[in-house]
């Protein structure tokens, strides 16, 4: 079953035209070229802002590329990420929705059919989104198991996650918590898993004079930069593969921009601080932001306007995050408190922890990646299942409710290119 239903969704993503590579995606593949051609990464790949690791993501392709020719390198990224997505559908996410139910040969094929649909779009660009939220999501998987080797192996696999993405951050810290807490001496090592992850980092840093520190040299100030514009803005997207010839294109909160004025937080601190001086405004502005960075355009995970295209898969990407979340709540409440598994609590609090990376940066929409990823599974989890009309009435408001806050978020956008508070608060 698995074998079948992968390989349709192989085939149905890699049927696609490949794609030019700019931006981030171009920076990704550049170092993994740069690492296939022997030479160092640090600079093509801008290691300074990103993990050591991110250059191995997508090494095989860019060795393809280097036996046959430029020309191949949009054709093997395609090839390697269909691989990817057709294990996360076929694989990864039923593994997933085993800690919750039992899983049926309906939720597998909804897995996968859900996983082509909303993520096929994206395999022809050679980012990280999808990497490491499926690593996170693995990690959560291995957990289910209670050896030492398993907790190892699921904190090697968080701490890879976020050396290719960062803004996990938060979502490991919590994991690790959870997992000392709830396995107490035994959860050391899963952070002895962590701590094995991050030595690659720490020896980049080292051999390019940044010191020891166990994430890119670069990511703080990074992190001061996401903290001004988190303020203000809404939701932030590249337009690279558009019809705009300027990429930029923020979405605008004239409010919290008048609120801001002339001195945007410097901090993640400094953000706290601001959000709580301007109650109840502010919880407006992050409901925006956390329903907007689920309006995936048709051109996901970049932005071209469609028209009612968009709004289409939008509402179909805020059904399945939002029904997915409400089922796998519903089905860990049947599990009983005393016996919730430590893989359904680390889930809980990756999933906390990744609509948290939404609100405090300035969000794209690939940062709702984990959530999306949830929500499939949660989705599938309701194959076979007979549902009350309360939970469905239920279900469906909220869903019409996240959509048209979204919708509301993204009513504002500044003309293409940078905007300032000033800019901000008049649009």
């Amino acid at each position: 079953l698995s074998v079948t239903a992968g390989l349709l969704v192989f085939l149905g993503t890699v049927t696609q035209a490949p794609e030019r590579f700019l931006w981030d995606a171009g920076t990704y593949w550049r170092g993994s070229v740069s690492l296939a051609h022997g030479s160092d990464p640090y600079v093509v790949g801008a290691l300074s802002l990103r993990g050591v690791l991110t250059s191995l993501l997508y090494f095989p392709a860019a060795l393809a590329d280097r036996g046959f020719g430029d020309s191949s390198g949009g054709v093997a990224v395609l090839v390697e990420n269909s691989l990817l997505i057709s294990l996360v559908g076929v694989l990864l996410l039923p593994w997933l929705l085993r800690a919750w139910v039992p899983v049926t040969s309906w939720m597998v094929w909804v897995c996968a059919g859900l996983t082509w649909l909303v993520l096929g779009r994206s395999a022809p660009y050679p980012l990280t989104d999808l990497w490491a939220a499926a690593l996170m999501l693995a990690a959560v998987v291995v957990l289910r198991r209670r050896s030492a080797m398993a907790l190892m192996g699921a904190g090697l696999l968080a701490g890879i996650a976020f050396n290719v993405r960062p803004a996990y951050l938060l979502p490991l810290l919590l994991a690790l918590a959870v997992v000392v807490l709830h396995r107490r001496f035994a959860g050391l090592w899963f952070a002895a898993g962590v701590f094995v992850a991050l030595v690659p980092q720490s020896i980049m840093n080292l051999t390019h004079g940044a010191g020891w520190k166990p994430w890119p040299s670069g990511m703080m100030a990074l992190t001061q930069l996401q903290s001004y514009n988190a303020s203000y803005f809404v939701r932030y997207d590249t337009a690279a593969y558009g019809p705009a010839r300027i990429p930029q294109q923020f979405f605008c909160s004239p409010a919290m921009a008048q609120a801001v004025g002339d001195q945007p937080p410097d901090s993640t601190g400094a953000l706290v601080v601001l959000y709580l001086h301007h109650l109840p405004q502010s919880l407006v502005f992050l409901a925006e932001k956390a329903a907007a960075a689920l309006h995936w355009p048709l051109s996901f995970p970049y932005f071209a306007p469609a028209g009612a295209g968009d709004q289409l898969f939008a509402l179909l990407v805020t059904t399945v995050a939002v029904v997915g979340v409400a089922s796998l709540v519903h089905a860990g409440s049947t599990l009983g408190f005393r016996s919730t598994s430590t893989a359904v609590w680390v889930a809980l609090v990756v999933w906390l922890g990744s609509l948290a990376t939404i609100i405090t940066p300035s969000p794209e929409t690939r940062f709702a990646m984990p959530l999306v990823l949830f929500g499939i599974a949660g989705c599938a989890a309701l194959a076979g299942r007979r549902l009350s009309k309360r939970w469905v009435a239920g279900v469906v408001i909220a869903v019409a409710v996240v959509f048209a806050i979204g919708a509301a978020g993204l009513s504002h956008p500044a003309a293409p290119g940078s905007a300032s508070p000033s800019t901000c608060a008049i649009t």
